[in-house]
């Protein structure tokens, strides 16, 4: 973690563009609503790939700027099935940034968390969207840390804990609608019987 603190301290122009990366990486999860939630992690995307480049961390900043472009297009299609899986068509960019770039593990995790989170702003689905972002966030963790990326290491580990609250709330608010559309009157709504 010393690498951690000396990079953060060495560099608080990357350092600066980290924070504001980590307060966009604080709230998305907060979020409700897909395109919010979609905007903010654009935030995320464009503070981060400045922080990386300043790093001189290639690899994680070619993915952010991908990254963030994918969510651009994401917000501009909207809904439209037919023209969301042009969000697929940034998978092999990713890949072809990692190899021009390759520095061996940060690289490889970068990689998978960067498809994760791809696949994920492709889902309609909010409780599937938040499902990938968790599934990447070990992955994302594991690159910050091996290039000492201070605030986007921290806004990792807080990010994973509030998604991991949002996602069990939006799970619990969905069963209860689940269980009151299919059983009406029960769960402690008051209900006047007339014979």
């Amino acid at each position: 973690m010393s690498i951690t603190i000396s990079t953060l301290l060495d560099n608080p122009t990357a350092a600066a563009f980290g924070a504001a990366g980590l307060a966009c990486q604080m709230i998305w999860p907060l979020l409700t609503k897909r395109r919010s939630m979609l905007g903010v992690q654009m935030g995320i995307g464009m503070n981060y790939a400045v922080q990386y480049s300043l790093m001189d961390a290639w690899s994680g900043a070619a993915v952010c700027i991908i990254g963030a472009s994918q969510t651009l297009v994401a917000l501009l299609v909207g809904e439209n099935p037919r023209l969301r899986v042009l969000g697929l068509a940034f998978l092999p960019v990713v890949a072809t940034a990692g190899m021009i770039t390759w520095a061996g593990l940060p690289t490889l995790f970068v990689l998978i968390a960067s498809a994760l989170i791809m696949i994920g702003r492709l889902q309609h689905d909010t409780i599937r969207l938040r499902m990938f972002m968790l599934a990447s966030a070990p992955f994302a963790m594991g690159y910050d840390l091996l290039v000492g990326a201070a605030p986007a290491l921290i806004g990792a580990c807080i990010s994973l804990a509030i998604s991991l609250a949002a996602l069990r709330a939006e799970l619990r608010k969905r069963n209860r609608t689940i269980s009151h559309s299919r059983y009406p009157g029960i769960g402690g709504a008051h209900q006047t019987v007339s014979v």
